[in-house]
């Protein structure tokens, strides 16, 4: 197939930068064709003569070079499986991009079922070593494991993933990736699974997520009641290397809820963090009813700014140290929990607490310090149940009519400026006019 540069792609961000620096060598790349059904010659090199779904491993595996793309036509797969043996090369990744064509953007579909959720297939399947890949403008339905990149032997790894616009729906695992450094996605949207939906673990550094959701049920009661044990929205996972520097840009988690576990303690979280994790920060992101923490961080030096949780157990729990700048917490039983510190929380409001603004554990022996914060109707700022202190600093606590907030509502979508004291403009959680606009 003759190779011809093709500069018609969509114009993704991170395409551009790496295209950027990287033109000669992408001067022999070629685009290949793939529908459902496939057409005339079959040899993928139009839509006219487009590679059918039979081909979707071999063409990746064996015919792509480094730099080329496939090209995958709007449609329904039904029960695809693409397994992922060969990557690209550093400056010249291999691209996977949905393309819509008049009917949608290409859905992967399969039978699994919420009844069985441990039975099921993988849609795609990287195996360790297949790194320089771009995934972009795919949907995926109904499968046991999304999209999986398995821990490899002697620190064989995975690297510079990219996922842009990778949606899923009903499923139990969404992303479970293992070993996986300089990995970026952005704008994936995962809704109804039954266990988790970003998880990583084993070694993955360098990870940026940014404007990705995890909504485990969208608030559908009996959805909640098919989840399994401990449904996480993302979860940087414990087992195995450690992973490090992870960044969360304005994403979101919601709705992750077991309500028929047996035990007293009813665990699902939006965003975990486990403990052998380095170099965590959160920057716009929001957490809203969660069965237990919105937050549960047990990462030292985690940072948040700008954040919000809403209508959790307890909203924000942090088990080591952190600094809060700039976030909201309201309606739960606590705002911000701690077992460890020391925290640091400038410019944050707490509203409608149950219980109280801040509450501090057994292993609480570093304390939490409030700096120009603003807590509104809650019964007290500090609960301890065994030790810890909290020291404020310029705090102001008033009930809600004093605040005066520019549009109080328990419905609050955790965007834009509804939660502005007008009052105390210097105190507490403040979002400018133009603030959460594309989110």
């Amino acid at each position: 197939m003759k190779r011809t540069t093709n500069f018609s792609m969509p114009l993704y961000a991170t395409w551009i930068l790496i295209a950027s620096h990287c033109l000669p060598c992408l001067v022999d790349a070629a685009d290949f064709h793939l529908t459902v059904q496939g057409a005339g010659r079959k040899d993928g090199s139009t839509w006219e003569h487009a590679l059918d779904q039979q081909a979707l491993s071999d063409v990746v595996n064996k015919t792509m070079m480094p730099g080329d793309r496939l090209l995958l036509g709007g449609g329904v797969y039904k029960d695809a499986r693409l397994t992922i043996t060969q990557g690209g090369a550093d400056g010249s990744p291999k691209t996977i991009a949905g393309v819509d064509r008049g009917e949608g953007l290409p859905v992967f579909i399969s039978t699994w079922s919420e009844d069985k959720p441990d039975k099921g297939a993988t849609a795609v399947q990287i195996k360790p070593g297949a790194g320089y890949l771009v995934l972009e403008g795919l949907r995926i339905e109904d499968y046991k494991n999304c999209v999986l990149v398995s821990a490899g032997k002697e620190g064989a790894n995975c690297p510079h993933l990219v996922f842009n616009d990778v949606d899923m729906r009903r499923f139990r695992h969404g992303f479970y990736l293992s070993g996986c450094d300089d990995l970026q996605l952005h704008g994936c949207d995962l809704r109804r699974y039954t266990k988790h939906g970003f998880r990583f673990e084993q070694g993955c550094n360098r990870v940026t997520l940014r404007q990705c959701t995890a909504d485990c049920s969208e608030g559908d009661a009996y959805w909640e009641t098919k989840t399994e044990l401990f449904p996480f929205g993302f979860i940087v996972n414990n087992g195995g290397v450690p992973n490090s520097q992870f960044v969360f840009e304005d994403c979101l988690a919601q709705n992750n809820l077991m309500p028929l576990q047996k035990k007293r303690y009813k665990n699902g979280d939006g965003f975990v963090v486990e403990g052998n994790t380095s170099d965590v920060r959160f920057t716009g992101c929001r957490a809203i009813r969660n069965q237990d923490g919105g937050f549960d961080l047990k990462v030292d030096g985690v940072q948040l700014v700008d954040c919000i949780a809403l209508g959790n157990s307890r909203n924000i729990r942090i088990w080591k140290s952190a600094t809060l700048k700039n976030c909201f917490s309201g309606w739960a039983s606590c705002g911000l929990w701690c077992n460890g510190g020391p925290i640091t929380v400038d410019r944050s409001t707490f509203h409608a607490m149950r219980t109280a603004a801040v509450q501090t554990d057994d292993k609480a022996k570093q304390p939490i310090t409030l700096r120009d914060c603003l807590i509104t109707s809650c019964p007290q700022t500090h609960r301890k149940t065994a030790r810890g202190k909290v020291e404020t600093d310029a705090t102001v606590v008033a009930e809600e009519a004093d605040a005066a907030y520019m549009q109080p509502s328990p419905g609050w979508d955790g965007l834009g400026t509804a939660f502005n004291s007008r009052t105390y403009p210097a105190k507490g959680y403040h979002q400018p006019l133009s603030a959460n606009a594309t989110k």
